[in-house]
């Protein structure tokens, strides 16, 4: 069996910048699928700008698209559902008015993309935040967290889980009574009988404590191997972008901070 390679974007977050460096980066070792973990818009300025780069993706690449909450955010908004608007803070309702406003006049995110609430690679569970029912966006991101996440997959026939939201990457293994350790990257494991391997990409274009990475699965029979890679991008150039726009000061300064991290 031929290795099959897998690249992982998630959290882009209206950062055009970061993620046109990660789709070069994603490109230079040809996957097979790139899957595009949700998540597209809010925060970052250039909405118009990363939709033409994931348009772009997704004619040159084989690639599957999954909702995140914040692509929900925008499907509601073009239905008509502004529910949401009471369970989230203010300069994140700030950044998807603004966001939304932006990308009025082109067709609706729900009908741009083909999307999917998860996705299925053989031993492989793809979504956006968990292993459970879509609408459910609690995190997979700590250790009292990934027992039962990796018990869900385990009882489902997974061995791999996908996840990101959190915008922290990490990889760990998590054994059939619980233990769960952090696994080395860039080389090849072979996950014993009752093992889940739990691994977030990060986020491409908003970090928060683990910088600006994607992820990349190599399997290879019962070996994978796993990846994160950092991407480079200006920064500053980024910043200045959203200091120019017409929103609030605090919402400005609160979407900056994100960057330094």
């Amino acid at each position: 069996m031929s290795i099959q390679t897998i690249a992982v974007l998630s959290d882009i977050h209206g950062n055009a910048d970061a993620l046109v460096a990660a789709i070069a980066q994603v490109k230079s070792i040809n996957p097979e699928l790139v899957v595009v973990l949700g998540d597209l818009l809010t925060y970052g300025v250039q909405p118009r700008e990363v939709l033409d780069a994931v348009d772009k993706l997704k004619s040159e690449q084989n690639c599957v698209f999954i909702c995140g909450n914040h692509d929900q955010f925008y499907f509601d908004l073009d239905r008509g559902n502004s529910a949401f608007y009471d369970n989230i803070p203010d300069f994140v309702l700030e950044s998807v008015h603004w966001t939304h406003a932006k990308v009025a006049d082109l067709p609706p995110l729900w009908e741009r993309y083909p999307w999917c609430t998860r996705y299925e690679f053989g031993p492989i569970l793809f979504s956006h935040a968990n292993p459970y029912e879509y609408g459910d966006w609690s995190y997979v991101s700590k250790p009292e967290q990934w027992t039962p996440a990796a018990q869900n997959l385990r009882d489902n026939g997974f061995s791999i889980g996908v996840f990101g939201h959190s915008h922290r990457s990490f990889a760990v293994i998590v054994d059939a009574d619980g233990r769960a350790e952090n696994v080395e990257t860039d080389v090849w494991l072979k996950p014993a009988a009752g093992e889940v391997l739990l691994l977030n990409p990060g986020t491409v274009g908003q970090p928060r404590g683990t910088g600006f990475t994607y992820l990349t699965i190599q399997l290879d029979g019962s070996e994978v191997k796993v990846s994160l890679p950092n991407i480079d991008f200006d920064r500053a150039k980024f910043c200045r972008e959203i200091a120019a726009t017409d929103l609030s000061k605090a919402t400005k300064d609160k979407l900056v901070s994100f960057m330094e991290k």
